[in-house]
């Protein structure tokens, strides 16, 4: 067992006492901290969206972001005496809006019961307006919400979005800039000239803080930072190597070891993968069995009871060991987590700090636990620590998606066709508040996917269907699995497993169950089935992010490298760029030299580099000629793409545009701007 201690201080800033706010804010302060203050010695004070500006507001997990900024936006909601909905506060996935919806519910129940609402998939709990001051929504709740009830939001005046960095640089963070502006077109005038419409996104990690807020919030956003270091003392626990052994077994084993040695009560494990979790899961309730620490899962193919259950147990129970994906590595209080234990690490910095930040959220201190199967283990975790101390975040790619237009074209022509309300492509550019979506609108004519009926705008039959059946408010690739259903409740209890894998066992509620084929032919959940079962499998998300240029960057610095300067070798060239900048780096030298092979790695390129001319003037010059004649192969700019769900319904044209527009040639630029020099091995 080694520990160490160590701080991370990416956020430098300010705390303001309890004191300030109160004074700022007398009405609305008593309403958030009149009971015991969830974040104790400090209380975040953000004066900017009392008066109404638009703010980009950066701190650490766990500092009281949430409070910062709806107490001042209920101070307005107060003050303009307001009796209808005025704020939408917007997270990233369900499980925090109904983390949120409690918490805030808790803090506005005394002083003004049924003020705040949620509107999720699994909840439609908004049904009127009327005394309601907060909605709390997720991206695709709020684009069916405004589809479908706009009346509801018509006196919007100001917008929260949470952990905005999950969503700047994806398809869902467009769709929903998109959204926002369809509100804050339709939206009613302002009684008062100071009641503007106003927007404040939040987040705890996120690198080019500036650009960031402009794309989100315009050019005259604030852009604010707050926080103050917690300690981190990281445990590495040795597992045992056993060749032929199952891995995951084996770290299930020695956490239980460690669990029985240090006082964690309360604990949750991060895994990559949906299977990582669901068979360590499955491992650790073998292993913890008779003793006093459940064992519980929590990822998205989970049926919403048993997600949460699963956070209800969590909050509420002293003992517990969770076993999570990335669906609780946001936001979610599930208690006073003693531990954070990363059963595999990160590929993201982001991601490594948004999971350590889930521990002992009420203490200065955040313990982290790391599995050390080799010395590579132990590196990779200590250049996570490294970069969060650095503040070295990810590298983000922003660019405009042409699918995602479609989606928020076919939602507006599919919502005029039901009203029975011809739209012209200038009355679709006023209710979407842009004049951006014309080329995506002749597109779609001339694939037939819509139909100029008179000049009316309608979605073809099969995209009706699919707009009526409530399947066209998600940019989200992919599509859910079939469900499988509980033989004990005769509800779904979990989707996407894999039906090649009947008869073996699954765990869920606590237990091992087995997954059945019926003679429908659907998949039930069936009884409980005795240790050594086969586990089934669950479909994966899609492929494994590649390791960002920061960890590698980290990596370098841990081997004593400078990676900042590139390294000339006879094998090729080490540029610690990671896997997404070698990958592009490598295709312009193939178009410098077609006869020649260049293989990325994450530290570098494999080829003959030592026979061209690689000096760093000669890679900026050469970045930018192939950057004008945009002339990469579509094979190659593919590596760089994240799909949405509609890219396919583009034109072969349209589609090849999209995926050139991913092409990152501004981080790309960056990154090379940063390199100090290139020298021989």
């Amino acid at each position: 067992m080694q520990r160490a201690r160590s701080r991370v201080r990416p956020f430098p800033g300010m705390t303001s006492s309890r004191s300030d706010l109160a004074r700022m804010m007398p009405d609305a302060f008593p309403i958030f901290f009149a009971g015991r203050n969830p974040y104790p010695g400090q209380a975040i004070v953000m004066p900017e969206v009392v008066k109404g500006h638009n703010v980009l507001f950066a701190a650490p997990t766990a500092s009281g972001k949430t409070e910062a900024a709806v107490t001042p936006l209920y101070q307005r909601h107060v003050s303009f005496k307001r009796r209808t909905l005025s704020t939408i506060y917007i997270a990233p996935t369900k499980a925090l809006v109904n983390d949120l919806h409690e918490r805030l519910t808790t803090y506005l129940g005394v002083r003004a019961p049924g003020s705040v609402a949620r509107y999720t998939g699994d909840r439609h709990e908004f049904r009127v307006a009327s005394g309601v001051f907060c909605v709390l929504v997720t991206p695709e709740a709020l684009d069916s919400l405004q589809l479908r009830h706009p009346e509801m939001l018509a006196d919007v005046r100001a917008i929260i979005i949470d952990e905005i960095h999950l969503l700047h640089g994806q398809a869902r963070g467009q769709q929903l800039r998109h959204v926002i502006r369809r509100i804050e077109r339709a939206s009613a005038p302002a009684p008062s000239g100071l009641d503007g419409f106003q927007v404040v996104g939040m987040t705890a990690t996120l690198d080019d803080m500036a650009g960031v807020a402009k794309e989100w919030l315009g050019s005259g956003a604030k852009v604010l930072s707050h926080g103050s270091p917690r300690d981190i003392e990281l445990q590495l626990v040795n597992v045992d190597v056993v060749a032929g052994a199952d891995p995951l077994r084996s770290r299930a084993r020695s956490l239980a070891r460690w669990l029985d040695q240090f006082t964690a009560d309360k604990v949750l494990v991060f895994a990559n993968s949906r299977n990582g979790a669901h068979a360590l899961a499955a491992h650790l309730h073998h292993e913890l069995a008779g003793t006093r620490w459940p064992v519980h899962l929590h990822f998205g193919a989970l049926a919403a009871s048993e997600r949460e259950r699963v956070e209800g147990e969590m909050r509420t129970k002293r003992y517990g060991v969770c076993v999570a994906t990335t669906t609780l590595e946001i936001g979610i209080d599930i208690g006073d987590v003693d531990a954070v234990v990363l059963s595999d690490s990160p590929r993201s910095v982001s991601g490594f700090l948004q999971r350590i930040g889930r521990g002992n959220r009420r203490s200065g201190i955040c313990r982290v636990v790391a599995f050390r199967s080799s010395d590579d283990d132990e590196r990779l975790i200590r250049a996570l620590v490294d970069c969060g101390q650095r503040g070295e975040l990810d590298d983000v790619c922003e660019y405009r998606r042409p699918s995602v237009q479609f989606q928020q074209i076919l939602s507006l022509c599919w919502r005029a066709t039901r009203q029975d309300r011809p739209l012209s492509i200038g009355a679709l550019a006023a209710e979407a508040g842009t004049e951006d979506h014309a080329p995506v609108i002749h597109d779609m004519i001339a694939t037939g996917c819509l139909v100029n009926v008179h000049g009316a705008l309608v979605p073809c039959d099969r995209l009706m269907d699919e707009a009526d059946a409530g399947r066209i408010h998600s940019v989200i690739a992919g599509q859910p699995g079939n469900a499988v259903v509980d033989v004990r409740t005769g509800k779904p209890a979990i989707r996407d497993a894999e039906r090649i894998d009947f008869g073996g066992a699954l765990f869920h509620g606590g237990e091992m169950r087995r997954l059945m084929a019926g003679s429908d032919g659907e998949a039930y959940l069936g009884g409980k089935v005795a240790g050594g079962q086969p586990l089934a499998r669950i479909r994966g998300t899609g492929f494994a992010p590649s390791m960002s240029r920061s960890i590698v960057w980290g990596l370098a610095r841990q081997r004593g490298f400078n990676p900042t300067r590139w390294r000339l070798e006879r094998a090729g060239i080490v540029t610690w760029g990671g896997e997404t900048f070698n990958t592009l780096l490598a295709a312009l030298l193939t178009r410098q030299s077609p006869a020649r092979h260049f293989v990325p790695m994450p530290e570098g390129i494999t080829g003959p580099v030592s026979m061209l001319d690689v000096s760093l003037d000669a890679v900026r010059e050469l970045a930018r000629a192939t950057e004008r004649a945009d002339d990469l192969p579509l094979n190659i700019a593919r590596k760089f793409t994240s799909p949405s769900r509609f890219l396919h319904e583009l034109s072969n044209e349209l589609a090849a545009e999209e995926v050139r527009r991913a092409l990152p040639w501004v981080a790309f630029n960056r990154w090379l701007d940063r390199i100090e020099g290139i020298e021989d091995a």
